[in-house]
Protein backbone atom coordinates (compact mmCIF):
# COMPACT_ATOMS: atom_id res chain seq x y z
CA UNK A 1 0.00 0.00 0.00
CA UNK A 2 2.88 2.33 0.71
CA UNK A 3 4.47 2.19 -2.47
CA UNK A 4 1.03 3.80 -4.23
CA UNK A 5 -0.57 7.10 -4.88
CA UNK A 6 -2.71 7.57 -1.93
CA UNK A 7 -5.79 9.26 -3.95
CA UNK A 8 -5.45 5.61 -6.29
CA UNK A 9 -5.55 3.55 -3.31
CA UNK A 10 -8.70 5.59 -2.05
CA UNK A 11 -10.46 4.77 -5.09
CA UNK A 12 -9.27 1.17 -5.56
CA UNK A 13 -10.63 0.71 -1.93
CA UNK A 14 -13.66 2.57 -2.02
CA UNK A 15 -15.27 1.99 -5.60
CA UNK A 16 -15.72 -1.70 -5.02
CA UNK A 17 -16.98 -1.11 -1.40
CA UNK A 18 -19.55 1.88 -2.74
CA UNK A 19 -20.92 -0.65 -5.37
CA UNK A 20 -21.53 -3.73 -2.77
CA UNK A 21 -23.50 -1.07 -0.82
CA UNK A 22 -25.28 0.34 -3.69
CA UNK A 23 -26.49 -3.19 -4.72
CA UNK A 24 -27.03 -3.71 -1.14
CA UNK A 25 -29.39 -0.87 -1.29
CA UNK A 26 -30.73 -1.98 -4.29
CA UNK A 27 -31.72 -4.96 -2.96
CA UNK A 28 -32.79 -3.65 0.25
CA UNK A 29 -35.42 -1.35 -1.83
CA UNK A 30 -36.72 -4.28 -4.13
CA UNK A 31 -37.49 -6.13 -0.77
CA UNK A 32 -39.59 -3.22 0.11
CA UNK A 33 -41.05 -2.82 -3.38
CA UNK A 34 -42.02 -6.70 -3.07
CA UNK A 35 -43.79 -6.50 0.51
CA UNK A 36 -45.04 -3.03 -0.35
CA UNK A 37 -46.87 -4.12 -3.77
CA UNK A 38 -47.78 -7.73 -2.20
CA UNK A 39 -48.68 -6.74 1.36
CA UNK A 40 -49.56 -3.40 1.44
CA UNK A 41 -48.71 -0.70 4.78
CA UNK A 42 -49.45 -4.04 7.30
CA UNK A 43 -46.48 -5.90 5.66
CA UNK A 44 -44.09 -2.46 5.61
CA UNK A 45 -45.37 -1.93 8.84
CA UNK A 46 -45.03 -5.68 9.90
CA UNK A 47 -40.81 -5.86 8.66
CA UNK A 48 -40.27 -2.27 10.32
CA UNK A 49 -41.27 -4.03 13.58
CA UNK A 50 -38.71 -6.89 13.25
CA UNK A 51 -35.84 -4.97 12.09
CA UNK A 52 -34.49 -3.44 15.52
CA UNK A 53 -34.02 -6.87 16.43
CA UNK A 54 -32.19 -7.76 13.26
CA UNK A 55 -30.27 -4.40 13.60
CA UNK A 56 -28.75 -5.53 16.65
CA UNK A 57 -27.88 -9.30 15.29
CA UNK A 58 -26.49 -7.12 11.98
CA UNK A 59 -24.50 -4.92 14.72
CA UNK A 60 -23.04 -8.01 16.47
CA UNK A 61 -21.44 -8.59 12.45
CA UNK A 62 -20.21 -5.89 11.89
CA UNK A 63 -18.60 -5.13 15.29
CA UNK A 64 -16.74 -8.47 14.42
CA UNK A 65 -15.89 -7.32 10.85
CA UNK A 66 -14.87 -3.71 11.72
CA UNK A 67 -13.39 -4.25 14.75
CA UNK A 68 -11.09 -7.23 13.80
CA UNK A 69 -10.64 -5.68 10.25
CA UNK A 70 -9.24 -2.54 11.54
CA UNK A 71 -6.71 -4.65 13.87
CA UNK A 72 -6.04 -6.95 11.14
CA UNK A 73 -4.79 -4.30 9.12
CA UNK A 74 -2.71 -2.30 11.96
CA UNK A 75 -0.88 -5.54 12.39
CA UNK A 76 0.07 -5.56 8.45
CA UNK A 77 1.18 -2.22 8.51
CA UNK A 78 3.30 -3.01 11.31
CA UNK A 79 4.26 -6.35 9.01
CA UNK A 80 3.62 -8.81 11.71
CA UNK A 81 1.70 -11.08 10.04
CA UNK A 82 1.31 -13.51 12.82
CA UNK A 83 -0.32 -11.03 15.12
CA UNK A 84 -2.78 -10.43 12.08
CA UNK A 85 -3.01 -14.10 11.60
CA UNK A 86 -3.81 -14.90 15.14
CA UNK A 87 -6.46 -12.13 15.48
CA UNK A 88 -8.28 -13.46 12.29
CA UNK A 89 -8.44 -16.71 14.03
CA UNK A 90 -10.56 -14.91 17.22
CA UNK A 91 -12.69 -12.58 14.94
CA UNK A 92 -13.87 -16.19 13.30
CA UNK A 93 -14.22 -17.68 16.92
CA UNK A 94 -16.35 -14.22 18.16
CA UNK A 95 -18.71 -15.02 15.15
CA UNK A 96 -19.58 -18.43 16.39
CA UNK A 97 -20.03 -17.40 19.99
CA UNK A 98 -21.98 -15.00 19.86
CA UNK A 99 -23.91 -15.86 16.91
CA UNK A 100 -24.88 -19.08 19.42
CA UNK A 101 -26.15 -16.83 22.02
CA UNK A 102 -28.44 -14.57 20.00
CA UNK A 103 -30.13 -17.45 18.85
CA UNK A 104 -30.85 -18.95 21.90
CA UNK A 105 -31.73 -15.42 23.37
CA UNK A 106 -34.09 -14.92 20.69
CA UNK A 107 -35.55 -18.53 20.86
CA UNK A 108 -36.43 -18.13 24.55
CA UNK A 109 -37.78 -14.45 23.77
CA UNK A 110 -40.17 -15.76 21.68
CA UNK A 111 -43.05 -12.42 20.15
CA UNK A 112 -42.15 -10.36 23.12
CA UNK A 113 -39.73 -7.63 21.29
CA UNK A 114 -42.71 -7.35 19.26
CA UNK A 115 -45.09 -6.66 21.55
CA UNK A 116 -42.70 -4.04 23.20
CA UNK A 117 -43.72 -1.65 20.76
CA UNK A 118 -46.88 -1.87 21.03
CA UNK A 119 -47.99 -4.19 17.79
CA UNK A 120 -50.81 -6.06 17.75
CA UNK A 121 -53.43 -8.33 15.54
CA UNK A 122 -52.45 -9.09 11.95
CA UNK A 123 -49.12 -7.14 11.91
CA UNK A 124 -47.95 -8.60 14.93
CA UNK A 125 -48.39 -12.23 13.75
CA UNK A 126 -46.54 -11.22 10.63
CA UNK A 127 -43.77 -9.75 12.47
CA UNK A 128 -43.38 -12.98 14.04
CA UNK A 129 -43.31 -15.18 11.70
CA UNK A 130 -39.91 -13.34 10.07
CA UNK A 131 -38.57 -12.58 13.27
CA UNK A 132 -38.69 -16.63 14.41
CA UNK A 133 -36.93 -17.78 11.14
CA UNK A 134 -34.42 -14.89 11.17
CA UNK A 135 -33.45 -16.00 15.41
CA UNK A 136 -32.14 -19.73 13.78
CA UNK A 137 -30.00 -17.99 11.27
CA UNK A 138 -28.25 -15.39 13.30
CA UNK A 139 -24.59 -17.52 12.44
CA UNK A 140 -25.75 -16.61 8.86
CA UNK A 141 -26.51 -13.01 9.46
CA UNK A 142 -23.53 -12.53 11.28
CA UNK A 143 -21.11 -13.95 9.04
CA UNK A 144 -22.45 -12.52 5.82
CA UNK A 145 -21.51 -9.12 7.74
CA UNK A 146 -18.61 -9.54 9.06
CA UNK A 147 -16.56 -11.71 6.18
CA UNK A 148 -16.52 -9.39 3.15
CA UNK A 149 -15.31 -6.59 5.48
CA UNK A 150 -12.42 -8.95 6.41
CA UNK A 151 -11.63 -10.12 2.83
CA UNK A 152 -11.67 -6.35 1.92
CA UNK A 153 -9.15 -5.80 4.38
CA UNK A 154 -7.05 -9.00 3.00
CA UNK A 155 -6.53 -6.55 0.15
CA UNK A 156 -8.77 -8.24 -1.79
CA UNK A 157 -12.08 -5.11 -2.28
CA UNK A 158 -12.88 -6.40 -5.33
CA UNK A 159 -13.99 -10.05 -4.09
CA UNK A 160 -15.57 -8.67 -1.05
CA UNK A 161 -17.75 -6.32 -3.14
CA UNK A 162 -18.27 -9.40 -5.64
CA UNK A 163 -19.74 -11.66 -2.28
CA UNK A 164 -21.61 -8.39 -1.37
CA UNK A 165 -23.10 -8.52 -5.17
CA UNK A 166 -23.68 -11.96 -5.68
CA UNK A 167 -25.26 -12.15 -1.85
CA UNK A 168 -27.42 -9.08 -3.23
CA UNK A 169 -28.46 -10.59 -6.24
CA UNK A 170 -29.69 -14.01 -5.12
CA UNK A 171 -31.77 -11.98 -2.72
CA UNK A 172 -33.45 -10.01 -5.31
CA UNK A 173 -34.71 -13.31 -7.37
CA UNK A 174 -35.70 -15.49 -3.93
CA UNK A 175 -37.82 -12.83 -2.80
CA UNK A 176 -39.56 -12.67 -6.16
CA UNK A 177 -40.12 -16.09 -6.07
CA UNK A 178 -40.76 -16.81 -2.41
CA UNK A 179 -42.95 -13.51 -2.25
CA UNK A 180 -44.91 -13.04 -5.04
CA UNK A 181 -44.57 -16.39 -6.62
CA UNK A 182 -45.67 -18.72 -4.07
CA UNK A 183 -47.36 -16.32 -1.80
CA UNK A 184 -45.20 -16.95 1.82
CA UNK A 185 -45.60 -13.42 2.38
CA UNK A 186 -42.63 -11.69 5.19
CA UNK A 187 -41.44 -15.85 5.95
CA UNK A 188 -40.30 -15.99 1.94
CA UNK A 189 -38.64 -12.54 2.65
CA UNK A 190 -36.54 -14.33 5.62
CA UNK A 191 -35.69 -17.47 3.86
CA UNK A 192 -34.44 -15.89 0.97
CA UNK A 193 -32.33 -13.02 2.87
CA UNK A 194 -31.17 -16.38 4.87
CA UNK A 195 -30.48 -18.62 1.63
CA UNK A 196 -28.38 -15.30 0.10
CA UNK A 197 -26.58 -14.87 3.61
CA UNK A 198 -25.45 -18.85 3.24
CA UNK A 199 -24.56 -18.09 -0.68
CA UNK A 200 -22.27 -15.22 0.92
CA UNK A 201 -20.53 -17.38 3.62
CA UNK A 202 -19.72 -20.32 1.35
CA UNK A 203 -17.81 -17.88 -0.98
CA UNK A 204 -16.04 -16.36 2.07
CA UNK A 205 -14.92 -19.50 2.84
CA UNK A 206 -14.08 -20.13 -0.71
CA UNK A 207 -11.61 -17.25 -0.43
CA UNK A 208 -9.73 -17.98 3.35
CA UNK A 209 -9.00 -21.28 1.94
CA UNK A 210 -7.67 -20.38 -0.93
CA UNK A 211 -4.34 -19.67 -1.64
CA UNK A 212 -4.37 -15.89 -2.80
CA UNK A 213 -5.91 -14.93 1.11
CA UNK A 214 -3.06 -14.01 3.29
CA UNK A 215 -5.33 -14.84 6.43
CA UNK A 216 -6.01 -18.58 6.58
CA UNK A 217 -8.94 -20.88 7.90
CA UNK A 218 -6.73 -23.65 9.13
CA UNK A 219 -4.05 -22.12 11.99
CA UNK A 220 -2.26 -25.20 13.26
CA UNK A 221 -0.74 -22.52 16.03
CA UNK A 222 -3.34 -20.86 17.07
CA UNK A 223 -2.55 -19.23 20.39
CA UNK A 224 -6.01 -18.36 22.54
CA UNK A 225 -5.74 -15.32 23.78
CA UNK A 226 -9.10 -14.11 25.35
CA UNK A 227 -8.46 -10.49 25.37
CA UNK A 228 -8.14 -10.36 21.42
CA UNK A 229 -12.31 -10.69 21.92
CA UNK A 230 -12.37 -8.15 24.06
CA UNK A 231 -9.88 -6.08 21.70
CA UNK A 232 -11.76 -6.86 18.35
CA UNK A 233 -15.38 -5.91 20.19
CA UNK A 234 -14.43 -2.94 22.10
CA UNK A 235 -12.67 -1.59 18.73
CA UNK A 236 -15.98 -2.73 16.90
CA UNK A 237 -18.69 -1.31 19.34
CA UNK A 238 -19.11 2.31 17.86
CA UNK A 239 -20.01 -0.05 14.43
CA UNK A 240 -22.42 -2.59 17.02
CA UNK A 241 -23.91 0.61 18.43
CA UNK A 242 -24.67 2.20 15.24
CA UNK A 243 -26.74 -0.72 14.60
CA UNK A 244 -27.87 0.04 18.26
CA UNK A 245 -28.88 3.19 17.43
CA UNK A 246 -31.15 2.18 14.21
CA UNK A 247 -32.75 -0.47 16.54
CA UNK A 248 -33.61 2.39 19.40
CA UNK A 249 -34.98 4.76 17.45
CA UNK A 250 -36.77 2.42 14.89
CA UNK A 251 -38.30 0.98 18.30
CA UNK A 252 -39.07 4.19 19.56
CA UNK A 253 -40.44 5.65 16.36
CA UNK A 254 -42.71 2.22 15.94
CA UNK A 255 -44.12 3.16 19.41
CA UNK A 256 -44.59 6.62 18.34
CA UNK A 257 -46.48 6.53 15.32
CA UNK A 258 -48.50 3.42 16.42
CA UNK A 259 -49.20 5.29 19.57
CA UNK A 260 -50.08 9.18 17.63
CA UNK A 261 -50.62 7.96 14.23
CA UNK A 262 -52.10 4.70 12.54
CA UNK A 263 -50.14 1.82 10.94
CA UNK A 264 -50.02 3.99 7.85
CA UNK A 265 -47.70 5.79 9.33
CA UNK A 266 -45.59 3.09 10.89
CA UNK A 267 -45.65 1.61 6.94
CA UNK A 268 -44.52 5.48 6.10
CA UNK A 269 -41.52 5.07 7.80
CA UNK A 270 -40.43 1.88 6.36
CA UNK A 271 -41.03 3.70 3.26
CA UNK A 272 -38.77 6.60 4.52
CA UNK A 273 -35.80 3.93 5.92
CA UNK A 274 -35.69 2.18 2.36
CA UNK A 275 -35.49 5.45 0.58
CA UNK A 276 -32.82 6.71 2.56
CA UNK A 277 -30.66 3.33 2.14
CA UNK A 278 -29.76 4.67 -1.17
CA UNK A 279 -27.54 7.20 0.82
CA UNK A 280 -26.20 5.90 3.79
CA UNK A 281 -24.70 2.91 1.74
CA UNK A 282 -23.17 5.23 -0.21
CA UNK A 283 -21.64 6.70 2.94
CA UNK A 284 -20.98 3.47 4.61
CA UNK A 285 -19.02 2.42 1.25
CA UNK A 286 -16.27 5.40 1.26
CA UNK A 287 -16.16 4.92 4.95
CA UNK A 288 -15.70 1.27 4.67
CA UNK A 289 -13.31 1.79 1.65
CA UNK A 290 -11.43 4.30 3.99
CA UNK A 291 -11.02 2.25 6.72
CA UNK A 292 -8.19 -0.35 5.96
CA UNK A 293 -6.20 2.60 4.25
CA UNK A 294 -6.40 4.89 7.66
CA UNK A 295 -5.78 1.83 9.84
CA UNK A 296 -2.10 0.48 7.53
CA UNK A 297 -1.12 3.76 7.14
CA UNK A 298 -1.55 4.80 10.87
CA UNK A 299 -0.05 1.84 11.75
CA UNK A 300 3.27 2.96 9.31
CA UNK A 301 3.48 6.06 10.56
CA UNK A 302 2.50 7.79 6.92
CA UNK A 303 -0.19 10.52 8.99
CA UNK A 304 0.12 12.69 5.43
CA UNK A 305 -1.88 9.84 3.98
CA UNK A 306 -4.01 9.78 6.66
CA UNK A 307 -5.24 13.31 6.37
CA UNK A 308 -5.33 12.78 2.46
CA UNK A 309 -8.00 9.92 2.87
CA UNK A 310 -9.96 11.86 5.05
CA UNK A 311 -9.80 15.12 2.52
CA UNK A 312 -11.11 13.14 -0.21
CA UNK A 313 -13.41 10.97 2.18
CA UNK A 314 -15.67 12.85 3.99
CA UNK A 315 -15.51 15.76 0.80
CA UNK A 316 -17.39 13.07 -1.01
CA UNK A 317 -19.82 11.63 1.63
CA UNK A 318 -21.36 15.24 2.71
CA UNK A 319 -21.47 16.11 -1.27
CA UNK A 320 -23.31 13.38 -2.17
CA UNK A 321 -25.31 13.72 1.35
CA UNK A 322 -26.18 17.15 -0.41
CA UNK A 323 -26.93 15.89 -4.10
CA UNK A 324 -29.30 12.64 -2.37
CA UNK A 325 -31.00 15.71 -0.27
CA UNK A 326 -32.68 17.64 -3.47
CA UNK A 327 -33.24 14.44 -5.68
CA UNK A 328 -35.16 13.06 -2.68
CA UNK A 329 -37.31 16.61 -2.45
CA UNK A 330 -37.55 17.01 -6.16
CA UNK A 331 -38.90 13.51 -7.03
CA UNK A 332 -40.54 12.11 -3.81
CA UNK A 333 -43.97 11.41 -4.56
CA UNK A 334 -42.09 9.15 -7.62
CA UNK A 335 -39.87 7.73 -4.92
CA UNK A 336 -43.01 6.72 -2.52
CA UNK A 337 -45.08 5.05 -5.92
CA UNK A 338 -42.71 2.57 -6.50
CA UNK A 339 -43.71 0.94 -2.82
CA UNK A 340 -46.92 2.24 -2.81
CA UNK A 341 -50.47 0.30 -4.31
CA UNK A 342 -52.57 3.15 -4.55
CA UNK A 343 -52.90 3.63 -1.38
CA UNK A 344 -53.19 7.69 -0.57
CA UNK A 345 -53.01 8.20 2.48
CA UNK A 346 -49.47 5.97 2.55
CA UNK A 347 -48.50 8.17 -0.25
CA UNK A 348 -49.38 11.48 1.70
CA UNK A 349 -48.04 10.61 5.08
CA UNK A 350 -44.40 8.77 3.34
CA UNK A 351 -43.61 12.64 1.39
CA UNK A 352 -44.32 14.34 4.75
CA UNK A 353 -41.73 12.26 6.54
CA UNK A 354 -39.14 12.31 3.46
CA UNK A 355 -39.50 16.53 3.79
CA UNK A 356 -39.12 16.99 7.39
CA UNK A 357 -36.85 13.47 8.68
CA UNK A 358 -34.02 13.76 5.93
CA UNK A 359 -32.76 17.46 5.14
CA UNK A 360 -29.95 16.87 7.84
CA UNK A 361 -28.79 13.56 5.98
CA UNK A 362 -25.12 15.24 5.20
CA UNK A 363 -24.58 15.42 8.38
CA UNK A 364 -25.56 12.34 9.71
CA UNK A 365 -22.76 10.86 7.20
CA UNK A 366 -20.37 12.99 8.76
CA UNK A 367 -21.33 11.93 12.49
CA UNK A 368 -21.34 8.11 11.07
CA UNK A 369 -17.66 8.68 8.97
CA UNK A 370 -16.40 10.07 12.08
CA UNK A 371 -16.76 7.02 13.99
CA UNK A 372 -15.32 4.44 11.42
CA UNK A 373 -12.25 7.23 11.29
CA UNK A 374 -12.09 6.97 14.67
CA UNK A 375 -12.09 3.28 15.09
CA UNK A 376 -9.53 3.32 11.97
CA UNK A 377 -7.16 4.75 14.35
CA UNK A 378 -7.91 2.43 17.09
CA UNK A 379 -9.53 5.07 19.21
CA UNK A 380 -12.22 3.16 20.54
CA UNK A 381 -13.87 5.49 23.21
CA UNK A 382 -13.84 8.19 21.08
CA UNK A 383 -15.80 6.02 18.06
CA UNK A 384 -18.07 4.67 21.23
CA UNK A 385 -18.93 8.08 22.57
CA UNK A 386 -20.25 9.42 18.92
CA UNK A 387 -22.29 6.68 18.59
CA UNK A 388 -23.55 6.31 22.60
CA UNK A 389 -24.18 10.58 21.86
CA UNK A 390 -26.22 9.70 18.76
CA UNK A 391 -28.78 8.00 20.61
CA UNK A 392 -29.01 9.75 23.68
CA UNK A 393 -29.03 13.08 22.34
CA UNK A 394 -32.53 12.25 20.73
CA UNK A 395 -34.20 11.36 23.73
CA UNK A 396 -35.60 14.74 25.23
CA UNK A 397 -36.65 15.61 21.14
CA UNK A 398 -38.56 11.95 21.54
CA UNK A 399 -40.08 13.22 24.85
CA UNK A 400 -41.22 16.56 23.78
CA UNK A 401 -41.58 17.09 19.86
CA UNK A 402 -44.46 14.36 19.16
CA UNK A 403 -46.05 16.40 22.21
CA UNK A 404 -45.67 19.84 20.61
CA UNK A 405 -46.13 18.92 17.13
CA UNK A 406 -47.69 15.79 16.80
CA UNK A 407 -46.70 13.33 13.79
CA UNK A 408 -44.58 16.43 12.49
CA UNK A 409 -42.39 16.40 15.28
CA UNK A 410 -41.87 12.96 15.44
CA UNK A 411 -40.62 13.42 11.59
CA UNK A 412 -37.86 16.17 13.19
CA UNK A 413 -36.43 14.73 16.00
CA UNK A 414 -33.71 12.92 13.97
CA UNK A 415 -32.97 15.62 11.88
CA UNK A 416 -32.73 18.36 14.92
CA UNK A 417 -30.18 16.02 17.14
CA UNK A 418 -27.82 15.79 14.36
CA UNK A 419 -27.16 19.47 13.76
CA UNK A 420 -26.90 19.63 17.62
CA UNK A 421 -24.37 16.55 17.43
CA UNK A 422 -22.55 17.80 14.24
CA UNK A 423 -21.47 20.29 15.93
CA UNK A 424 -19.75 18.20 18.90
CA UNK A 425 -18.30 15.84 15.75
CA UNK A 426 -16.68 18.46 13.97
CA UNK A 427 -14.68 19.89 16.71
CA UNK A 428 -13.46 16.59 17.26
CA UNK A 429 -12.16 16.34 13.64
CA UNK A 430 -10.48 19.42 13.52
CA UNK A 431 -8.16 18.29 16.69
CA UNK A 432 -7.83 15.05 15.30
CA UNK A 433 -6.92 17.08 12.03
CA UNK A 434 -3.87 19.45 13.86
CA UNK A 435 -2.81 16.12 15.55
CA UNK A 436 -1.81 14.00 12.77
CA UNK A 437 -0.26 17.30 11.09
CA UNK A 438 2.19 17.61 14.45
CA UNK A 439 3.32 14.11 13.64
Amino acid sequence: MLSQNISRQFWRFSIPSVMAMIVSGIYLIVDGIFIGQVLGANGLAAINLAWPIMFLVTGMGLMIGVGGGALISIAQGQKRPEKAQNLFGHALLLIMLLAALISLSLHYLQAAPIRWQGASGHIQLLAEHYLSIMGYGSFLVMASCALPILVRNDNAPNYATGLMVVGALANIGLDYLFIVQWNWDLKGAAYATLAAQALVLLLALVYFGSASSQLKLFQPNFDFRPRYFYRIANLGLSSFFTTLYTAFITVIYNYLFLKYGSVTETGAYAIVLYISVVYYFIAEGFANGMQPLISYNYGAKRYDNVLKVLRLGFSIIIGSGIACVMLLNSFSELSVAVFNNNDPALLEATVLGIRLHLWAMPLDGLIFTAAVVFQSLNQASRANLISVSNMLIQLPFMLLLPVLFGISGIWLVMPLSTVLLSFVVGYWLIKLRQQLRQH
